[in-house]
């Protein structure tokens, strides 16, 4: 009967010829009828060695035996010798090979019953099992020393009990001998062992941290190790294991600022007209970095000039602040203009960040910048911009009245903000009779703090609904477990959720068919409605007359020329004149202008093994900053006052 043998050619190359050259050869010896299960070892090997050149299959069969005399059976890995190799290029067979007895065999198993293990989650070790590396024979002993409450130390493989060896001086290991009956006595078993590490259960819990967004706590692996395993574990040893295993998925903290050269190098050249710069201390420590993409850069110019600035704390091995300026656009959806990482929040930060923003913006008619009060941003705000007004946030600004005035936040709550929201003198002045009756002191702090910061009637440029800071509170809220991530993958997942709000919100907008976008259609509709209700030419509404400019898109009520879209009073006129509501609204509530925002798509960076990135990108040094995240377990939540505690939820 004929021998079949697989040929493993390695370490070999092709030359002009087509002919695959100096190589070394390792041969299988099968049964002639092979099945693809006998060629189990081929295929494991292929697995781990995937280059074109390492191990391409030959088969061929010979009609005499293959060493004269010699005891080979089915399994028989053997050296060929190739001196005694023969090419015949004028056949069509591929290789024609004459054997010798060159050597020894040097390993022995049944194809047809052993696979070469590669995970670890094997429960059971038994006898001429071959195991791919080491390290995976070593973890799979772990697993069954846990499992049947026994411990081992590995010093040297014991051939009374247990023996492994390589393959043939390989990667492969293979168990020759085991003995799993234990003679210990039962008080000898421990629950609390030592083979359950902090790198064995680094192992356990890799595939649960693949997501960051999933919370998955040290007290959550102490139940899972418990509940699996049997084994009781310290918080500490649980908190080292997930630290490895976050390590192990997403790298090195540091590591991951040896990215961020060709990083923000390919974000430059993909999207083309993009901002984007970084700043390192004279030691390569990094300081900061600015992002404005091409596709914000351009959508600007279809938003409302209203852009709301705010900071929100890293959490990860290494201290920053994440800085984001946006904006609405027309659909009343968050609009991304810049963002960036920054070492902390101080004057000369705040300075370049908006030196960086008019660089990539400029100026535009009626812009103004909304904060939570923070001072470096209201100070170099109009240093950058000096005649670019600057406005608080209400809700901060309520929140300090809260603070400062504890027994009176009750009665003033739905007051004050009724007066930041106020279209007209008289309303304004009307509600601020009410807080003065009620405490005399918040109405003395809000005279401080400026009318013309946070009550609309009193702003220099309309700044639309746009009254708090919600929007980039929002953004802070949804990057709450991105936060944690080191600087490259924190930077990636921030570019990612912008590319998807992007995408969404123009398909939102390409989708829509009615004159105006959905929620200011439903507004106008509403004041419509309510427009039955008042006579024509002079509008009288219960009582009281209001003046309508259709010529300047006015009226005394003030709504008309704040909300850039018909009042009531405005929708009595132009119905009475059998005009077109929609040809008074402002064309950043049209669906035209909200596709123009998104025009420029947020496409996905190449993958990361096929940056080409220039030598001198490639050899710059950025090194992590000095500051460090403080010891111990990191806050989710900041600390409340206790005043704030007692305050009632919304």
């Amino acid at each position: 009967m004929a021998s079949l043998t697989v040929l493993l050619r390695r370490f070999g190359k092709w030359n002009i010829e087509s002919n695959y050259v100096d190589y070394s050869i390792e041969g299988i010896l099968i049964k002639e009828y092979a099945s693809y299960n006998d060629l189990g070892v081929y295929v494991e090997l292929k697995k781990e060695n995937r280059e074109p050149g390492m191990y391409p299959l030959c088969i061929t069969t010979i009609e005499k035996e293959l060493v004269s005399g010699s005891s080979l059976i089915q399994g028989d890995i053997v050296q060929i010798d190739k001196s005694v190799q023969r090419y015949d290029s004028d056949t069509d067979d591929t290789l024609a090979l004459d054997f010798v007895n060159s050597g020894q065999a040097i390993g022995v198993f049944e194809l047809d019953k052993d696979l070469i293990i590669s995970k670890t989650n094997q429960r059971e070790v038994i006898a001429r099992q071959i195991y791919k590396d080491k390290a995976t024979l070593n973890e799979v002993m772990e697993h069954c020393a846990i499992s049947q409450r026994f411990q081992f130390r590995v010093d040297r493989s014991n051939s009374v009990r247990f023996k492994a060896s390589s393959i043939n001086k390989s990667e492969l290991f293979k168990v020759r001998e085991f003995i799993d009956k234990h003679t210990c006595p039962l008080k000898d078993k421990v629950y609390e062992q030592r083979h359950a590490s902090s790198n064995f259960i680094d192992g356990l819990i890799r595939p649960k941290l693949t997501n960051h967004k999933r919370k998955y706590t040290p007290k959550d692996i102490i139940d899972d190790v418990k509940s699996n395993l049997g084994v009781d574990v310290s918080y500490m040893l649980a908190w080292r294991a997930k630290e490895k295993a976050m390590n192990f998925l997403r790298g090195e903290p540091a590591n991951s600022y040896k990215t961020l050269s060709g990083y923000l190098y390919t974000m430059d050249k993909t999207y083309l007209g993009s901002h984007v710069r970084m700043v390192k201390l004279p030691k390569n420590e990094f300081m900061y970095v600015y992002i404005s993409l091409y596709t914000f850069i351009k959508g600007f110019g279809h938003c409302r000039p209203i852009v709301v600035m705010d900071g929100s704390h890293l959490k990860s091995y290494y201290t920053g602040t994440f800085v984001s300026a946006n904006t609405l656009d027309g659909a009343a959806s968050t609009v991304f203009n810049s963002y960036g990482v920054i070492d902390s929040e101080s004057d000369a930060i705040w300075t370049w960040f908006f030196e960086q923003f008019k660089i990539a913006y400029g100026g535009r008619e009626n812009m103004c910048i909304v904060s939570d009060r923070n001072e470096s941003i209201i100070k170099y705000v109009s240093r950058v911009y000096p005649d670019v007004p600057h406005f608080a946030c209400i809700w901060h600004l309520w929140n300090n009245i809260y603070k400062k005035f504890k027994k009176s936040h009750a009665k003033l709550s739905e007051i004050y903000f009724s007066m930041a929201k106020a279209y007209t003198q008289a309303e304004f002045d009307s509600l601020m009779e009410k807080v003065e009756t009620v405490d005399i002191r918040v109405k003395e702090y809000l005279e401080l703090a400026g009318y013309e910061h946070w009550a609309r009637f009193y702003a220099h440029v309309n700044r639309g609904w746009t009254m708090t800071s919600n929007i980039v509170e929002s953004i802070s809220a949804t990057l709450l477990s991105a936060r944690e991530l080191s600087i490259y993958d924190f930077l990636e997942e921030v570019r990612k959720m912008f590319g998807r709000w992007n995408c969404t919100n123009r398909k939102e907008a390409t989708q829509t068919y009615t004159t105006l976008e959905k929620k200011y259609q439903e507004m106008l509709t509403l004041n419509e409605a309510m427009s039955t209700l008042m006579t024509l030419h002079t509008v009288t509404d219960r009582g009281r007359n209001y003046t309508v400019c259709l010529l300047e898109r006015k009226c005394v009520c003030g709504r008309f020329q704040v909300d850039e879209l018909p009042c009531p009073h405005a929708w009595a006129v132009l119905k009475s004149k059998f005009l077109m509501p929609e040809d008074y609204c402002s064309n950043y509530y049209k669906p035209n202008s909200v596709v123009m925002t998104y025009d420029v798509l947020v496409y996905s960076l190449p993958d990361r093994n096929e940056w080409n990135i220039p030598a001198h990108v490639a050899e710059e040094v950025v090194l992590p900053p000095k500051w460090k995240r403080p010891p111990g377990r990191p806050k989710k939540k900041r600390d409340k006052p206790f005043s704030e505690l007692l305050q009632p939820k919304n």
